[in-house]
């Protein structure tokens, strides 16, 4: 499991050490980000097989992430089912910015890329 490593400086008087964020955790703020996004549906296999995008459950939205460590800065993946009939431009232009923001809030790591691939559209009722 690859790491992303911050070093802080601490002030005079403080105790010093390290912020170590796992690339899991960064997967699922970035899957509990998404699903939060208006237009999609939810996280899909990173590949499909036959052609036809699998809908992940909830509890495996990490499968649907890619996170890498590109120097000091972050590249994702993100591979989504988004409800018909909307935008698709719209939705993903939506998600990478809702995205990028939140990651770089919570964990203090720049977002390179971030790539977003499509992997189906559900009508939703």
């Amino acid at each position: 499991m690859h790491r992303a490593q911050l070093t802080a400086v601490p002030a005079p008087g403080k105790v010093s050490g390290e912020l170590i964020i796992p690339s899991e955790v960064i997967a699922q703020i970035v899957g509990l980000t998404v699903l939060e996004c208006y237009g999609v549906v939810g996280m899909a296999a990173t590949s499909l097989s036959q052609g036809v995008a699998r809908l992940l459950s909830r509890e495996r939205i990490t499968q649907g992430v890619g996170v890498r460590r590109e120097g000091d800065r972050l590249a994702i993946d993100l591979y989504v089912v988004v409800e018909y009939g909307l935008n698709l431009a719209e939705v993903a232009t939506s998600v990478r910015s809702r995205v990028k923001y939140t990651v770089e809030k919570l964990t203090g790591i720049e977002v390179d890329t971030l790539q977003i691939h499509i992997q189906g559209v559900k009508r939703t009722t």
